[in-house]
């Protein structure tokens, strides 16, 4: 669920030359409405456009990895 006031990666396609790449900002949620989300107070998102790509919690994939090493250095020491 994207909630607001937390920081994200927002990962937007975008077309160049070459094709589409994909373009990566960090930006905090501060509002929301429907498939809309305002970032940085000052910007509107369209989720439902097929150029986002999407939105990655920051802080939740630092927890996400950090399990994941803990839990291999775990089982390292168990081996």
């Amino acid at each position: 669920m994207i909630e607001g006031g937390r920081n994200y990666s927002l990962v937007m396609l975008e077309l160049t030359d070459a094709g589409y790449d994909k373009v990566t900002t960090s930006v905090t949620v501060t509002g929301r409405e429907g498939n809309l989300i305002e970032v940085n107070g000052c910007e509107v998102i369209n989720t439902a456009s097929p150029l986002f790509h999407s939105l990655i919690d920051t802080e939740g994939q630092k927890a996400h990895f950090a399990k994941l090493h803990s839990d291999f250095e775990a089982a390292l020491k168990g081996s």
